[in-house]
């Protein structure tokens, strides 16, 4: 079978978690995000010692094995009966629901930042067997985003071929693990709080990223960004969290979550802090049964330990990082990356109580002012929710936290729902300051000017504070003695939530209902691609030819070659002057270069003729891709090719092949 392998990926991830649920105590609503966890953190550091494939069979027939000893073990009815609530129902149900849809409707990567970094490192891990910023690419830069997301891609399709749905898939699966985890420990007589629930966790990712009624298709559960996982995790960490002390059975498997947590994004790394801070807190203040001062010495290893864990794997990964860069460096690549998040941390914390930092820092203290003021006026100011601004969200969530006080029982579950009400309230706050520090210190003068990506970086702060504050009321509404009032307000947010939603997004601009035009551009950049690759030898390195280009093009087409390479040429020659050649934009004429306020400028590559045939030649490319000429191309370096570009102007070909005299068109059938 073609995709068999979501069969097999599927299966493991049962087998695992039907031991943890049998053999481990674990609560099956809990399993899916604690396996999925586990599984994250197995292939990062296989990854990173460099033995992902090994690895990958290893851990395959470790969970096949766990799962076939944990049933043959508890094969009886009524152990069995431990593995159906409602949590882990819904998560088998939707999982398999999408795997089979997306293997019919086989969305595919459309978004810049997909093909620029989350798609094609997902590519990149599955093509090679290595971790991304371990293989070749073409960019002068290496790739230094976490993993934890993008091994779950190389999980799920570990035995099969590469295929972009696969990765939607492998994030989905997080989504749904956590909205399991909303349910915790739900049972089907409590249907009347399972079901608003669920609805609540299927809605939160578009209540709080759309902000307008779609006209495209808001592609919510087909994204291979990090940011909305990165929320739905938070969340999805804290319900965990809630089940297991409701249970008060074994609270190891926070660990697994909170590592996996750190080692989503880079910039979400202190969210994992906070998020571990808050669990921390609330064992070491709460984790007792009757005197405070019993057990202390357990609470606070435990609680060092949750602090412990996205240290220990962003320590890990930072200097797996490290060692790139250097051997990067030594051979002649980019030995540089931005600041990492704890510098900046201390040091424009520094710089605000007034000592002395590095030069780097006193000279962008204006900006990183100056951001923080722009932050201000975009969190009362901005939509980016169905409800409105920041303002107004931060408020429905400080709602629920309150209702999850009102209902929480008891003198002591009130200050516990209180001090995660007020911890994550300061977390949102300190998140905003870490927001600040980076466009003062790490993004680019521009982007720091125009809050560049400030909707998803907040909305990811804001999917998890939401869910932590569902689960904490949860939590509260099944211990309260007002249980049938509390039922019926969170039936009603969820009825409204639901109507909210399907105002703003369409079933047919949506996952449910998504038409095959919607990937046309994709499908067609695709063909071209892949009937270029049957022309060539998988080794082959392709100078890529795309006028009119900003970028986005040669990302695509990037992803599309591999394992063929599309050389990044002319940067390394231009290094000194500044030029910045290759890749996508516009090769020209120095004389007719446009003025750079006329646009197009920025990626115009102004070379002579003979600078042209030295870069191609240089590159080491054994052939050229034409994929858009225009006339200024033709007529500035039409006499490098033997027929004058006229096979490609014709449609004929895409394909030249670079020999000693003239390039030379190369027969081959174009896509129509």
């Amino acid at each position: 079978m073609l995709y068999f392998d979501l069969v097999l990926s599927l299966t493991a991830l049962l087998g695992l978690c039907a031991f943890f649920t049998l053999c481990a105590r674990l609560h099956s609503a809990l399993a899916p995000l604690t396996a999925l966890a586990c599984v994250s953190t197995w292939f990062t550091l296989a990854g990173v010692l460099d033995v992902l494939k090994p690895a990958g069979w290893a851990g395959y027939v470790l969970c096949w094995g766990l799962g076939a000893f944990a049933l043959a073990r508890h094969a009886k009815k009524e152990e069995l009966k431990k593995l159906l609530t409602p949590g882990a129902v819904l998560f088998w149900a939707l999982a398999l629901t999408f795997a089979v849809y997306f293997a019919l409707r086989q969305p595919m990567f459309s978004e810049f930042d997909e093909f620029s970094l989350w798609g094609t490192a997902a590519k990149l891990t599955k093509a090679n067997d290595r971790l991304f910023p371990a293989c070749e690419l073409g960019v002068p830069w290496t790739a230094t985003q976490n993993p934890g997301l993008i091994v779950l891609g190389y999980f799920v399709q570990f035995f099969g071929a590469f295929a972009p749905f696969k990765v939607y898939l492998a994030y989905d699966l997080l989504l749904f693990a956590c909205i399991a985890a909303v349910l915790g420990r739900v049972d089907f007589k409590n249907y009347k709080l399972a079901v608003p629930l669920a609805v609540i966790g299927w809605c939160t990712p578009w209540f709080f990223t759309t902000y307008a009624r779609t006209i495209f298709v808001s592609k919510v559960y087909m994204s291979a960004y990090g940011d909305i996982p990165a929320g739905m995790l938070i969340g999805g960490t804290a319900a965990l969290w809630f089940a297991l002390r409701a249970g008060k059975g074994p609270v190891w498997p926070i660990l697994p979550v909170l590592a996996f947590l750190a080692n989503i994004k880079d910039n979400t790394f202190p969210l994992a802090l906070i998020t571990a801070a808050l669990i921390a807190a609330d064992y070491f203040l709460f984790g007792f049964e009757r005197q405070w001062k019993k057990g202390w010495g357990r609470r606070l290893g435990v609680s060092a330990l949750c602090m412990g864990m996205p240290l220990v794997l962003y320590q890990v990964w930072a200097k797996y990082i490290a060692r790139l860069v250097q051997q990067n460096a030594a051979a002649g690549g980019m030995g540089e990356t931005s600041e990492g998040t704890l510098s900046v941390a201390l040091n424009g914390t520094k710089l605000l109580l007034g000592l002395e930092t590095p030069e780097y820092y006193t000279q962008r203290a204006q900006r990183f002012a100056q951001a923080g003021a722009d932050m201000k006026r975009a969190f009362y100011e901005t939509v980016l929710s169905m409800v409105g601004p920041g303002a107004v969200v931060a408020l429905l969530i400080l709602a629920v936290f309150a209702a999850a006080v009102v209902f929480a029982p008891g003198v002591r579950g009130r200050l516990r729902a209180g001090m995660w009400m007020l911890g994550s309230t300061l977390g949102f706050a300190a998140y905003n300051y870490v927001l600040a520090l980076s466009y003062g210190f790490i993004f680019k003068e521009a982007e720091a000017a125009a809050l560049a990506s400030y909707n998803r970086y907040l909305y990811t702060y804001y999917i998890g504070w939401f869910l932590m504050a569902v689960a904490l009321l949860a939590w509260a509404v099944q211990n309260s003695r007002w249980r049938l009032t509390a039922n019926a307000g969170v039936l009603a947010f969820a009825c409204l939530m639901l109507v909210r939603v399907n105002m703003m997004v369409l079933p047919q601009f949506s996952v449910l209902g998504f038409a095959d035009a919607t990937f046309a551009d994709q499908h067609a950049a695709e063909a071209r691609a892949e009937a270029v690759k049957a022309a060539v030898e998988p080794q082959d390195r392709i100078f890529i030819v795309t006028q009119g280009d900003d970028g986005t093009l040669w990302f695509t087409y990037s992803c599309y070659f591999l394992p063929n390479i599309l050389d990044y040429s002319g940067w390394e020659a231009d290094r000194d002057t500044g030029r910045w050649g290759g890749g996508g934009g516009t090769f020209g004429l120095p004389e007719n270069q446009p003025p750079q306020q006329e646009g197009g400028a920025v990626y115009y590559h102004p070379y002579t003729l003979a600078e042209m045939e030295e870069i191609i030649r240089g590159s080491g490319c054994a052939y050229i891709f034409a994929d858009k000429l225009d006339a200024g191309y033709t007529a500035s370096y039409g006499s490098l090719f033997s027929d004058g570009l006229a096979a490609a102007n014709a449609g004929e070909t895409l394909l030249y092949k670079v020999e000693p005299g003239l390039f030379t068109p190369v027969e081959m059938e174009v896509p129509r």
